[in-house]
């Protein structure tokens, strides 16, 4: 099997992260703690999120603005099916706070601001914006590392079935 035919196949894991972590940030009320070196820090869905079907053909919906997540139509499109594919989210962590767009069909983060920048020099700048992001790229791959574990273990099964309360709720 070759590296196309790998990616298509795990082509649903993005949505299905996606959806878990707007379940999980509900759930949890946005606090994440990964222990070690990262520990806790605030996720949370912004103002966009899509929604769409893996069906041919199928619509997608477009929430922009106030919280989307919590609006019935956003919690009927769950209902008929669809899964998040595209979202803003902002995380919080010790006073600092990032926000981006997240879309699921690549993991691929856009539009990225980072905390307020307090080095003076260029240099220190770049550094200092470099730690920002890793700090970031750290925080998301440390939840996307909690969704496979689960995802790949038996206790799945049961995470789905809360999910599918979470939504018909």
């Amino acid at each position: 099997m070759d590296l196309l035919d790998r990616i298509h196949r795990a082509a649903f894991l993005g949505p299905e992260f996606l959806t878990w972590l707007w379940y999980e940030s509900d759930r949890r009320e946005g606090i994440f703690d990964l222990g070690g070196d990262i520990g806790s820090f605030e996720l949370w869905f912004d103002d966009k999120l899509v929604v769409s079907s893996a069906a041919v053909n199928a619509q997608e919906n477009f929430f922009k603005g106030g919280h989307p997540t919590s609006s019935l139509e956003a919690k009927m499109a769950l209902k008929l099916g669809k899964m998040a594919v595209e979202a803003k989210l902002r995380i919080v962590r010790d006073g600092q706070e990032w926000s981006f767009s997240l879309k699921a069909h690549d993991l691929g983060l856009s539009g990225v601001k980072l905390p307020t920048i307090l080095a003076r020099e260029d240099e220190e700048k770049f550094y200092e914006r470099m730690t920002l992001l890793e700090q970031l790229e750290d925080m998301m791959r440390g939840v996307y590392g909690q969704f496979l574990k689960k995802r790949l273990s038996p206790e799945w099964e049961t995470e789905l079935a809360s999910i599918r309360e979470w939504v018909a709720a």
